[in-house]
Order: structure tokens, then sequence, then C-alpha cells
């Protein structure tokens, strides 16, 4: 039986929309400029033959674009910029910044709503995948949904971390153009249908993005004394821990860089056995936290 927000009797699991595409570099900046230029309003007006003009696609293609632009927090359903939108649109908007690569898989892999995506990163207990006992794991669970959804989904999962291979051995067109590649988070196996989860440091995910998700992740969290033990932040579902594959180790040290950054919404406290603990001070200002990952001090700062 599976816990947590997955094993709730009101959840919904979800399984399509990305009409097996995933998101790719122009996509998102397609997005982000035709809102800039044309307006929301207008956009939302379009048909879908206006829209495939607009992005230069098909018809699948178009709705996977919208599809990836809401599930990623950056419009709304009405094609309104939300508040990490904006952001992008300002500071990075043909996503050349490897914090934005962070920033967007956290999007992604922190929502329930993304049943495969939120599984994996946050349920699984080992870091070797088989696609086919995913799959069979899957229609276990959901055996209710269709279990062709599930494995294109799945599919699209693999697809949107790893470089594949076609049929002449020779890396897919696909795969170059999915920016999550660039993380190596996921790398394929030796035989075909195996990979495996890189858990460890993360050289390239900066401080102000472990920041980020932490505040987020905390603002979630449901506790009587407001603190948010070391364990909840290493197994927690949904934690950055979780979701960025970090090491005891790894998370201790973003802990110990951020406690001493000097401009903390967090106090760290010492919990049992000297782990740290942590308790959400002020108010989260996630405009300002956002601003940070771009700014020109905020540096990179790998756990070791």
């Amino acid at each position: 039986m599976i816990k947590g927000r997955l094993g709730e009797k009101s959840y919904k699991p979800k399984f399509s929309g990305h009409e097996t595409f995933p998101f790719r570099y122009l996509w998102l900046s397609k997005l982000l400029i035709s809102i800039e230029e044309k307006g929301s309003a207008h956009l939302k007006e379009y048909s879908m033959l206006d829209q495939m003009v607009e992005f230069g696609v098909g018809a699948n293609m178009t709705k996977s674009i919208k599809h990836w632009g809401v599930v990623l927090d950056l419009i709304t359903h009405d094609f309104e910029l939300t508040e990490f939108g904006q952001a992008l649109l300002k500071h990075d908007r043909y996503l050349e910044n490897p914090q934005t690569l962070w920033l967007l898989h956290w999007k992604i892999c922190s929502n329930p709503e993304l049943t495969t995506w939120y599984y994996i990163f946050n349920h699984l207990q080992t870091t070797r995948l088989d696609k086919k006992k995913l799959l069979e794991q899957f229609n276990t669970i959901w055996s209710k949904a269709s279990p062709n959804t599930i494995e294109r989904d799945i599919n699209c999962f693999f697809r949107m971390y790893t470089y594949s291979l076609n049929k002449k051995g020779v890396i897919s067109e696909d795969s170059l153009e999915c920016p999550l590649v660039e993380l190596n988070i996921l790398s394929a196996g030796l035989s075909e249908g195996n990979y495996e989860i890189q858990r460890g440091v993360k050289p390239s995910l900066s401080l102000a993005v472990f920041n980020f998700a932490l505040s987020e992740f905390c603002a979630q969290q449901d506790s009587a004394t407001g603190l948010i033990s070391f364990d909840n932040l290493l197994y927690g579902e949904g934690s950055p821990a979780k979701v960025f594959c970090l090491t005891e180790a790894a998370l201790s040290e973003y802990l110990e860089n951020l406690e001493h950054d000097g401009d903390s919404e967090f106090k760290f406290t010492d919990g049992a056995g000297g782990l740290k603990q942590i308790q959400i001070l002020k108010d989260i200002n996630y405009k300002v936290l956002l601003k940070n990952i771009y700014s020109s001090r905020a540096k990179t700062r790998a756990a070791a």
C-alpha cells in the first residue's frame, strides 16, 4: 500500500497531458516570449490553429507546450504568467543558466500531480530503475488507469532525463532538445530499460536554488511546533533531498552553508543526535528568493 500524498483516497493519478513529448529548450522560450509580445488575453483567444502557427509546431506539440508551461508553474491555464514565469522571462528566457534547469526539475518532481515523476523521485527506495518492473508497479497501484497511458508516461519520463539512441546507435534529436538531460541526474544502464538515479553531490546546484526549494517545502509542512527535523528534510516526500537526490552528507553541507549565509529565513538548532532541525523565522518572499538565484552573488556551493 502506497503511503503519503499519492496514497490518499482523494488522490487522482495523472499520466497524460504532455502528448508523449518531454519539453524542449525552445518550447518554453517561445511560450514566454509569445506572452510577452502578444499578451496572455490574446493568446487565450487563439484557436488551436493560431497557436500552432504562433509556436511553429503541430497540434500535439502545441498542447504539450501549454501542458509543460502549466505544470512547471510558468503560466496559468489562461496563459497568464506566474511569479516564476515572470522571473524566468526577465532573467533567463532562453534557459542558459544551469540554475534554471534545477528549478524546472524541482517544480516537476515536487508536484504530486505528476504521478510518475513524483513517485520515482520521492517514493522509490532504490537508485536502480527497471522500466518493465516500474510499469508493473504502476499497473498494480493504479489498476484503473490505462496501461498504455502509463507506459507512455514512463517513456516520457526517461526521455526527459537521459540521452536515447536510435536504431543506428546514435543519440537522438529528441533527447538533445530536452534540457534536463544536462543535470545528469539519471543515467541509462548497459542493458535496455535499465537506469540509475545519481545520488550525491550536485556540483551545479547552487545554494540559492536549494534555499528556494527548502522554503517551498517547509511552507507546506504541518508542524505544531514549527520545527522540521533533519529526518524529514532527508526522507520526507517532496523534500529538496529527495528531489535533488542528495545524500545525508550533501544535505548537511547545504544546511551548514545556508546557516552561515547571513540572511536566512530559517533558525537552525540541534535536534536528536546533534542533527540539524530548522524553523521558519519570517514570511518567505519568493520573488526575492528567485531574484537571488540570478543575482551575481548567487554562487554555486556544492556539498562536499
